[in-house]
């Protein structure tokens, strides 16, 4: 089996607008000419990643482990079409919720490609392709750490995942460390919330941090950085609100598509609000964070921010 060499293929410009079209062969032939394709990155719950490992056959990087999903966009075809097929295709999975990372150029010798990288959360069967891969197995960050510049893993798949995975990580495994010293010992809750919207701030870069406080049944504006906010928010109005009413992080995409949104800002595009719990479980604050960019926050968000203020419930 190999690949179909007069397959169509969109030729882009580096926005992802279509300019033209070109056959596989051509595309993989050291011509260089800009082509889309969709990624998938599959977790589990434990924070492990679905790799698939590359049949013999494939004309790119054979036999070598590779992002989960990853194929070309037909002519005619968008992104979110692609996926999809590409997902059901390589992996028998259908019922997955896919979200938008980021996309980039990938260059190589032999070609170059427009990548829209994404990531899902999945604990269902997969049923690898037989036609297609060679397989597949969950990697712990462990394991992909070790295996990287060994030969084990494609070169694209390593650098896309230092990208967008393995520096947030690191970035917020540090970050956890240092709240954790900082505030060790303090029983002040609002000396410590500022100290954790400082550091959460600083180390990543984000546009708005900080956190509401419950008080007199609504939501008043605590400590945060960044510039100035709304200060009173209702039980259930807006993102903050909600996510006091549900009892659960919320993240957003995208701020325009939540109904209700209050904006304090029109330059907010995204948006991730966390709860914060007191010993005896009641919603005592909730910590919002604020991006300019839309489907800035994932689930390695949400999970470090939880276990940040999860800390918080001994100065509460």
């Amino acid at each position: 089996m190999k690949d179909n060499q007069q397959e169509i293929f969109p030729i882009v410009d580096e926005q992802g607008t279509v300019i033209g079209k070109a056959t596989r062969g051509e595309c993989h032939s050291g011509t260089r000419l800009l082509h889309p394709v969709v990624h998938l990155h599959v977790f589990n719950k434990q924070g492990d990643v679905y790799l698939q490992k590359r049949p013999e056959w494939k004309d790119i990087q054979p036999g070598k482990w590779d992002t989960a999903v990853g194929g070309h966009l037909d002519y005619g075809e968008t992104p979110e079409e692609a996926l999809r097929r590409e997902v059901r295709e390589e992996l028998g999975m259908t019922d997955f919720t896919p979200s938008f990372i980021g996309k980039y150029v990938f260059e190589s010798q032999r070609e170059r490609e427009l990548v829209h990288v994404h990531r899902t959360i999945y604990d269902g069967e997969i049923q690898p392709s037989k036609e297609e891969l060679d397989g597949g197995r969950f990697w712990t960050i462990q394991e992909i750490r070790e295996a990287m510049g060994k030969g084990v893993l494609t070169p694209n798949f390593e650098s896309e995942f230092q990208r967008f995975f393995l520096e947030k990580i690191e970035k917020y495994r540090l970050l956890t460390e240092q709240i954790r010293a900082l505030i060790e010992g303090e029983t002040d809750s609002v000396a410590v919330m500022a100290n954790v919207c400082a550091a959460i701030h600083e180390a990543m870069g984000f546009f708005w941090t900080g956190f509401y406080r419950v008080q007199g049944g609504e939501l008043v504006l605590g400590p945060f950085q960044g510039p100035v906010a709304c200060m009173h928010i209702g039980f259930g109005r807006g993102v903050c609100g909600t996510a006091w009413e549900q009892r659960q992080t919320i993240v957003v995409p995208d701020v325009e598509q939540f109904p209700g949104h209050i904006a304090c800002s029109s330059l907010s595009r995204s948006e991730i609000v966390v709860p914060v719990f007191s010993q005896n479980g009641d919603v005592i604050a909730v910590l919002d964070i604020d991006s300019k960019e839309l489907a800035t926050f994932d689930d390695i968000d949400r999970q470090y921010l939880e276990g940040i203020v999860g800390l918080l419930y001994q100065t509460s």
